[in-house]
């Protein structure tokens, strides 16, 4: 084997370290994402379930301040476990597109997906910002809905 021969080899083995690696890291944060949806689905059902439950009930056993007042942290409990989780997934991404970037891998998925997301209004609709207004508009609201039972 000559040294022509020797470095074509060392180049076809870190090309397919770099291509495991990227599937690797992809694969991890889809299950990164995955486990972020699972967890922010629950938390924000339990969110709605106890403050849907506080407006169905005729005697309720707890004052419905403190039931709506639960639902609301819970849902802000659920917006930031969702935010910390985005900041990894984020990381992940932005990973994969430097390696995507530098040629290390024939694969450009993150680069696509990130041009097919820009657009005018992508950083104002992006999903961590729709899940913020949500929950100012929920947290209003629930502040009407005091307002309303205190007048």
């Amino acid at each position: 084997m000559n040294k022509l021969d020797r470095s074509k080899s060392q180049t076809s083995a870190t090309s397919l370290g770099a291509e495991e690696l990227y599937f690797k890291l992809w694969e991890r944060e889809q299950e990164h994402t995955k486990t972020r949806w699972n967890v922010t689905t629950f938390f924000v059902s339990i969110s709605f379930a106890i403050f849907g439950f506080s407006l169905q009930t005729q005697n309720p056993p707890v004052p419905p301040i403190i039931s709506h007042g639960v639902a609301l942290a819970i849902y802000w409990f659920a917006f930031v476990l969702f935010w910390r989780f985005n900041s990894f997934t984020t990381c992940l991404r932005e990973y994969l597109r430097e390696m995507e970037i530098a040629e290390r891998v024939e694969m450009t998925v993150q680069t696509r997906v990130n041009q097919a997301l820009k657009g005018q209004y992508s950083k104002w609709l992006s999903t961590l910002n729709l899940m913020l207004y949500f929950g100012i508009l929920y947290s209003v609201a629930v502040g009407l809905l005091w307002w309303q039972r205190a007048v």
